[in-house]
């Protein structure tokens, strides 16, 4: 694309973050403002005008999605080959760290091909931890023992740096502070980190080793950060440092869409941005391309009674639209009913696909799927189990993992007892203590259990079968694709054969046969590890989904998402905004909340709240949410109504 022809479909303040090259740059992105169009343009153009060769460019952003996406459309905007695609740095926070780390994991005495754990792995090593140590605490359970360090990582903080203000009571913070540090102890035996380590240890490599920050900083002439708003301190950081020679950093974010404090987030990295860097370029993308204009100028009304954001009023060149909807139901059910009754009504045509119902909280969608279910509205729950959660793909994986790397203690404790091989605890137990006695992995003192005989008759036998099958992929993997040694071992492994007859069985099967396809479009099976290890929902190479149905998801799920029709529903004190939230001094983000669904919905937008709901197996009278009255008038319709219903028609469903 020539350079005219790259801006001519760029309104006045987007053509001027697309072509600001020097310097720091804060882009504004109101919802719907063509924030991905820009930042892409912004690329493709430093590119093509810079001299800029494309490793020289950093480009992040928070899921593998958005990088995908970007990378695909610069491609297509300058027809890049794949060759030059090879050195784009486009990427997540999480994977551009891993990259790094890995070409430089000797310097903190790491191996390159270094694990990276999941929530539940990260989980399981803690709960040993505890065990080993003898932490037995009421409060500080093992999962929030889990969630906590990762805060704590997101913020920047080591064992030794936890005090009075993150634990008040002396004797528990000791103990959680021993217990963080024996975790970090654990995880570099492993030769593993977990997702906050990722970042952090670039932080620790770049302070004990500034040569490879010189490097990165002279590597790098431009940034380019998506999503800014969600970013969390140690982010912050890692942005900060990559930028302070040259201070060409260009962050796209929107304050008034910060909703996700409680995984680590910080409003404060935009509103300080200019703090750091005080010659930055404001841009504030105020256009919006999505909704109507009574849906935007509830929604501006609405975010204004906030204090803490930089300022913007959205605006459309678009129709006023429909007035905004409010329903006050006489309780849940009544509120769920009229919900599917009135999306029968719109969607005549069996395009299900354009209405989303929009919850704060999980418990709602049951009375919605009720309703559903019964008025024969399809619908799909979003944010359900990821494919690579799922039981056999995590079998899966663990077995790959052991054969290309041995040591894989995590991995080896998942599938020497899958399928069942009667290896119980205490065989399990003597293969531990030859380990530990040897200083190797539990492959290897499963070796030496065999080796020694330590075993009865039928554990050894099952134990041998099992190391067989491990060692015949580990041949079979100097000569073959992961795909062909991921087949042999299930198959090997009796694993394919004990799920015959099971419950799932051809479900677990096509997951199975998916992940050998994905396996096959990855390439190298670290590459594929590390991609599963980041990937919030990895491509699914063989299945097709039905999205001709209604999309019932949480407000935070459904962030970056659009529909011509949205339901808010639950907008009630102590649901929305939600009285936990309140109580923390969170309202501003509640508000945030509701701002970012209203702002999903292009033509049609319905309130819905009820005079009383069930709570906690009780009833509980309401009130109606606050910011239903931060709304201006003029452009709400109130109504309260009973709805008929169809009768249940067996051919639909929840998917």
């Amino acid at each position: 694309m020539e350079e005219t022809h790259m801006l001519d479909d760029l309104n006045p303040p987007q053509r001027a973050a697309v072509v600001a090259q020097r310097g720091a740059v804060m882009v504004l992105a109101g919802a719907g403002s063509g924030k991905t169009r820009v930042l892409t343009r912004r690329l493709a153009y430093l590119l093509q005008t810079g001299e800029i060769s494309p490793d020289r460019v950093l480009a992040v952003t928070f899921t593998n999605k958005a990088a995908r996406e970007m990378r695909e459309r610069v491609t297509e905007l300058l027809h890049l080959d794949a060759a030059v695609v090879q050195r784009l740095w486009i990427g997540t926070f999480h994977g551009m760290g891993a990259r790094m780390l890995r070409q430089y994991a000797g310097y903190l005495h790491y191996n390159a091909d270094f694990l990276i754990l999941d929530s539940d792995e990260q989980l399981q090593i803690i709960k040993k931890a505890a065990i080993r140590l003898g932490f037995d605490h009421l409060y500080w359970t093992p999962k929030r023992l889990a969630n906590t360090i990762s805060r704590w990582k997101d913020d920047g903080l080591k064992p030794e740096e936890i005090g009075p203000e993150q634990i008040r009571k002396e004797a528990d913070r000791a103990a959680v502070i021993d217990l963080f540090t024996e975790y970090q102890n654990e995880l570099r035996r492993l030769n593993a980190m977990d997702f906050g380590d990722l970042l952090a240890n670039c932080l620790v490599l770049w302070r004990e080793h500034p040569e490879v920050l010189d490097h990165y900083r002279h590597r790098f002439v431009h940034i380019l950060v998506d999503e800014y708003q969600d970013t969390n301190k140690v982010q912050y950081e890692w942005i900060k440092q990559l930028a302070s020679v040259h201070g060409n950093v260009c962050v796209v974010g929107d304050d008034d869409q910060s909703i996700y404090s409680w995984r680590g987030a910080c409003l404060d990295n935009i509103l300080r941005f200019k703090e750091d860097f005080p010659e930055v370029q404001l841009i504030r993308l105020e256009q919006n391309y999505r909704s109507t204009a009574n849906i935007l100028r509830a929604a501006s009304h609405l975010i204004d009674h906030n204090t803490g954001r930089m300022g913007k009023t959205l605006w459309t060149q678009g129709a006023a639209g429909a007035r905004l909807q409010r329903f006050l139901a006489e309780d849940g059910a009544d509120e769920a009913r009229f919900v599917a009754a009135e999306t029968l009504r719109l969607c005549t045509d069996g395009r299900f696909s354009r209405v989303a119902v929009l919850v704060r909280t999980a418990f709602q969608t049951r009375a919605l799927e009720e309703a559903m279910q019964y008025q024969a509205v399809p619908y799909q729950i979003v944010g359900g189990l990821r494919f690579m959660d799922r039981a056999e793909i995590r079998d899966a994986v663990a077995y790959l993992r052991l054969v290309y790397i041995s040591r894989d203690d995590i991995a080896f404790e998942r599938v020497v007892n899958v399928p069942s091989r009667k290896l119980g605890p205490s065989a399990l137990a003597v293969i531990q203590e030859v380990a530990n006695r040897r200083g190797g992995s539990l492959l290897e003192g499963a070796r030496q259990v065999v080796a020694d005989g330590l075993l009865g008759p039928s554990a050894r036998k099952s134990l041998e079968g099992f190391l067989e099958a491990i060692d015949a992929g580990c041949r079979l993997a100097e000569s073959s694709h992961p795909e062909g040694v991921l087949q042999h071992l299930l198959e090997a492994s009796g694993y394919m054969d004990s799920l015959i007859g099971g419950e799932r069985e051809e479900e677990k099967r096509e997951n199975i046969r998916e992940l050998r396809a994905f396996l096959v479009q990855t390439g190298d099976l670290l590459t594929f590890l590390e991609q599963a290890a980041l990937e919030s929902d990895p491509p699914r190479p063989g299945g097709a989904i039905d999205h001709n149905r209604v999309i019932v998801s949480t407000l935070h799920a459904a962030k970056g998402l659009e529909f011509e029709v949205v339901f808010l529903v639950g907008l009630e004190e102590g649901l929305l905004p939600h009285k936990l939230a309140v109580d923390a001094g969170g309202l501003e983000e509640e508000r945030r909340l509701v701002y970012v669904g209203m702002t999903r919905a292009k033509e049609r937008l319905y309130l819905c709240h009820a005079r009383r709901r069930m709570m906690m197996n009780r009833w509980e009278q309401t009130v109606a949410s606050r910011f239903l009255k931060e709304l201006p008038a003029e452009v709400v319709e109130t109504k309260g109504m009973q709805v008929s219903v169809r009768r249940p028609f067996s051919g639909w469903g929840r998917r």
